[in-house]
């Protein structure tokens, strides 16, 4: 075996420990702290954020050196849940923790390499290929979030293709907002989804031909792809992965209301499609 090949992985629920240990490290911890066992028990489950299922793993010749971990930001709130008990177990306190990512974006929350595998080239194989799966499931943009003050980390991200896009606070430190877009623009990116039914396509494929500063009733949305159900076409856009490229905030209510958007008919949700609306109208 080539001793200096390096092959990325999906994991498996044995490479619980690697998990725990890489997701230590990112955050500055070793495997003595608590943080261990709490990563630990969710990277065994299928449900969390820090799931073995959510996870690659770099090997080099045939040994484990180091994983990544990532999931769709729009399921952070969904994924983050089940860490709170167990913070509150291990830790007897459950500390804010603000939300790293948002829908828009494929997170890459954790990524490290182990100590004896450094300096060959495995973190960047490692977040290529996360980027290369996700940019092939039809994602637009993978996100992460760096120190400030980490400016080797930060030259590693920006020789990856990704760039500023703006600031975020997490657990008290000043992070940098980067991103990295797909290479696909949204009507490929639709055709090479593998996250979406055969339904969703043809909503997608339909409302890139409302324009920019129009406006279209999910309605006439329906009857436009051969539909008779307007609640199935919001239940589509509902989960729509690709907004706002694929515009779902262009479908309105029959009444002329704006309806819902990313499944809420008020608040912040609600006030973003109506200033998308807004800009669009404007030119």
């Amino acid at each position: 075996m080539d001793e200096s090949k390096i092959i990325v992985r999906r994991a498996e629920v044995g490479d619980a420990p690697l998990i725990a240990e890489v997701v230590c490290m990112a955050v500055g911890y070793d495997i003595s702290h608590p943080i261990y066992s709490i990563v630990l028990s969710l990277a065994q489950r299928i449900d969390t954020q820090y799931s073995y299922r959510n996870t690659l793993v770099a090997e080099v010749g045939g040994v484990a050196a180091g994983a990544v971990v990532g999931y769709d930001g729009a399921r952070l709130v969904e994924l983050r849940k089940h860490i709170y008990p167990l913070l509150r177990e291990h830790l007897g306190t459950t500390p804010h923790i603000e939300d790293e990512t948002e829908a828009g974006e494929y997170y890459l929350d954790s990524l490290a390499v182990l100590s004896a595998y450094r300096r060959r080239g495995v973190g960047e194989a490692l977040v290529n290929e996360l980027c290369n799966r996700v940019f092939d499931e039809g994602y637009g943009r993978v996100g992460l979030i760096v120190e400030q003050h980490n400016h080797r980390a930060e030259h590693l991200y920006k020789t990856l293709g990704f760039e500023r896009v703006g600031e975020r606070k997490f657990l008290g430190d000043d992070m940098w907002h980067m991103q990295r877009s797909t290479p696909y623009n949204v009507a490929e990116r639709i055709e090479r989804s593998t996250i979406i039914t055969p339904f969703q396509r043809r909503v997608y494929r339909e409302l890139l031909n409302v324009p920019a500063g129009d406006t279209i009733t999910y309605g006439e949305l329906a009857r436009r792809i051969g539909c008779r159900s307007a609640q199935a076409v919001g239940q589509a856009l509902r989960r729509n992965p690709f907004a706002p490229d694929v515009p779902c905030h262009r479908v309105v209510a029959a009444d002329g209301t704006l309806g819902g958007y990313n499944g809420a008919r008020e608040g912040a949700a609600l006030e973003r499609k109506r200033r998308l609306l807004q800009d669009e109208k404007r030119g």
